[in-house]
């Protein structure tokens, strides 16, 4: 098979590393373009990223200070409930054996607090750890690895011919998707962010998600500098407002390399057939929901280990677009939990979900999730996200 990548940046370098390493038999061609600018925003990861590079043979130790990357922990939650200074930080533990089941019967009966299961499960169990990395370095990590792919810089205004397979790679503007039918999860309002690399200040093994007025800011340490942003809903602030806002949070930090704040906005969508024909969407072109914990890296690594799985074993479009619409799904139904579970109503932005209830739908995703090695977020996740929000209502006690 021919296959051709149209799209270099993260995205496309990704996917044309994995596919030199795992597709042998089959000629890989990547063009990508001098005049269009990549997004490079991503730098939080999940621990699944760490098989992505195993798989392709790459050492900690040789790509790590190329991406200036750092090792994440976890992800520190403040402000999502009351008191807004709180902070409660989601580790990578896993629930082997159901250890939360036994874990929260001592915090039941007062015999723990809630910050305790860091130490016992994440410390003390099946810990694991993510990434803190520049994306768009490590797209180039992986150019500089890939030995068999054709590298064409040229700018395409229609997919060129002799090949069986084209890969769209190019991003919210998806110039060669053949099916821009899209599937629009309820309840997502965030669609825009400000976002901007400051100086390096401290560093910090975690990820920072804060709940703001009107959405929240991440805060993301690499070795060099931090990646921040404000993301919101343009529906309840201003653009002009959601940067002075931005300004104001980021006062006391000095900009990387005179760099300013930069606007992105986008829909909260995903193709309902990202593989039409002989284009398949991957990344950003696919689709996106928002930042939040990490979820677009781990989209785009689904999306290519999975294409790459159904070329293997044979498999077609329907399989392969059933398998990304289940995965968008699981993504929205927890990022849009964080929200509906908080109990502010500072504004009207959280006053929309205060309404919601999403107390039954969590436990549920709790007994459904258990397959750490099949879900986007497994049943850790969603129990750390009860106890953040120390919403039990509908756990069945063993």
């Amino acid at each position: 098979m021919k296959i051709c990548i149209i799209g270099g940046g993260t995205t496309g370098w990704m996917c044309a590393a994995y596919m030199e390493r795992n597709l042998p038999d089959h000629e890989i061609t990547l063009i990508e373009s001098n005049n269009i600018p990549i997004i490079g925003v991503g730098e939080s990861t999940l621990p699944m990223i760490k098989t992505f590079f195993d798989d392709m043979g790459l050492d900690e130790a040789d790509w790590m200070p190329e991406a200036n990357a750092i090792h994440k922990i976890g992800n520190i939650k403040q402000g999502w409930t009351q008191p807004f200074d709180d902070e409660f930080p989601f580790t990578f533990w896993y629930n082997d054996n159901n250890v939360f089941d036994h874990w929260v019967k001592d915090y039941f009966n007062n015999k723990k607090h809630k910050l305790d299961i860091n130490d016992d499960l994440y410390v003390g169990g099946s810990g694991t750890v993510a990434y803190h990395m520049d994306a768009e370095q490590a797209g180039q990590v992986l150019r500089r690895r890939c030995t068999r792919v054709n590298h064409i810089i040229d700018t395409i205004e229609e997919l060129p011919t002799g090949y069986d397979l084209y890969i769209d790679c190019t991003g919210f503007a998806r110039r060669f998707v053949k099916d821009k039918s899209t599937t629009v999860p309820p309840h997502h309002l965030v669609n825009s962010a400000w976002v901007c690399p400051y100086q390096l200040d401290k560093h910090e093994s975690y990820t920072r998600s804060i709940a703001r007025s009107n959405g929240w800011q991440f805060i993301i340490g690499l070795t060099n500098r931090i990646g921040t942003g404000y993301v919101f809903s343009d529906k309840y602030i201003s653009d002009d407002d959601a940067l002075e806002d931005f300004k104001n949070f980021n006062s006391h930090r000095k900009p990387f390399e005179d760099r300013a704040p930069r606007l992105l906005k986008w829909t909260p969508e995903f193709l309902t057939n990202p593989w039409t024909d002989n284009v398949v969407a991957i990344g950003l072109a696919n689709g996106f929901l928002e930042p939040l914990d990490s979820n677009a890296l781990f989209m785009t690594q689904f999306q290519i280990t999975q294409l790459v799985k159904c070329i293997k074993r044979g498999y077609g479009s329907n399989t392969y677009n059933k398998a990304s619409r289940m995965m968008w799904i699981q993504n929205h139904e927890y990022l849009y939990h964080h929200y509906a579970l908080s109990d502010r109503i500072d504004s009207e932005f959280w006053r929309y979900y205060a309404s919601h209830d999403v107390r039954e739908s969590l436990w549920e995703n709790y007994k459904k999730r258990g397959n750490k090695y099949t879900q986007l977020f497994p049943d850790n996740a969603w129990a750390t996200l009860a106890l953040y929000f120390d919403e039990f209502t509908y756990y069945e006690k063993k």
